[in-house]
């Protein structure tokens, strides 16, 4: 009878003994397998946050480098791209070309992608601009981009250019105090049918681009020329702004910058 229960109480240590080295043996596979699994799946991550980096990057090689370098910080610090774009009555907040642009832009790369603010300041000039310190408005978006139609057009046979130019410059010179890392991207209001100093202004702004290091987006030569008529489809001879056709167009030749084929 002693042998009988020494004989039970073995098989049932014996079992036990098996039963839990299994159970160890199938916990261990399971770790190494989940952290298998994880390894995998963190490499596909970094693979696919890689991949996605370099479409964007590629997508904007056609910006200026200074602004190609402030999308790579923000796309490296995985947020989206916050873009403001500010000028006169010609960049409507509303149903103008800084509408078509931003649908551009979700199209090409991705919706939300570009984090996108239009500040329109209707009827202002640089003057004004500058007084009334609209930079500060920019500089609370804290954006990695500022696209800057300069109010030109406004400032035309009221302020001087070389006035103008002043102010420009004092209103980034206040933007970037408030926001160093931000980009500053210039660019010229929409072309007028037959103007005669307006075209030397935009060029003056174009060279005071140059000559103080900011980035410049010319759109003009996607125009008809200033002297002929056909303008007057793209731009209304009545109160100088861009028509559906014009807002378009320039939506289009920003476009191209942004987005490399």
């Amino acid at each position: 009878m002693r042998n009988f229960v020494f004989i039970l109480l073995l098989t049932a240590a014996c079992l036990a003994f098996l039963i839990t080295g299994h159970l160890y043996w199938e916990r261990k596979i399971e770790a190494t397998v989940q952290a298998a699994r994880a390894k995998v799946e963190t490499s596909a991550k970094q693979e696919t946050e890689t991949s996605q980096t370099e479409v964007i990057l590629a997508r904007a090689k056609q910006l200026p480098a200074a602004a190609q370098a402030a999308i790579k910080r923000a796309v490296e610090e995985h947020r989206p791209i916050r873009l403001v774009i500010a000028g006169s009555e010609s960049t409507p907040e509303n149903g103008g070309w800084p509408e078509r642009l931003k649908q551009a832009l979700d199209d090409a790369y991705g919706k939300g992608v570009f984090h996108i603010t239009v500040h329109e300041y209707d009827g202002l000039t640089t003057a004004d601009a500058d007084r009334q310190r609209i930079a500060a408005d920019w500089a609370k978006d804290k954006p990695d981009l500022v696209l800057l139609e300069p109010f030109l057009l406004n400032d035309n046979g009221v302020v001087t250019i070389d006035d103008t130019l002043a102010h420009i410059k004092s209103i980034i010179d206040e933007l970037k105090s408030a926001a160093p890392n931000a980009v500053v991207i210039l660019q010229p209001p929409n072309p007028i049918y037959n103007a005669t100093y307006y075209p030397r202004q935009v060029e003056q702004l174009e060279a005071f681009a140059k000559e103080n290091g900011y980035p410049y987006l010319n759109h003009w030569h996607a125009w008809p020329d200033d002297q002929s008529e056909e303008l007057n489809r793209y731009v209304d001879p009545q109160t100088d702004l861009p028509t559906e056709e014009g807002a378009a167009l320039w939506a289009d030749a920003l476009a191209k910058r942004f987005i490399a084929q």
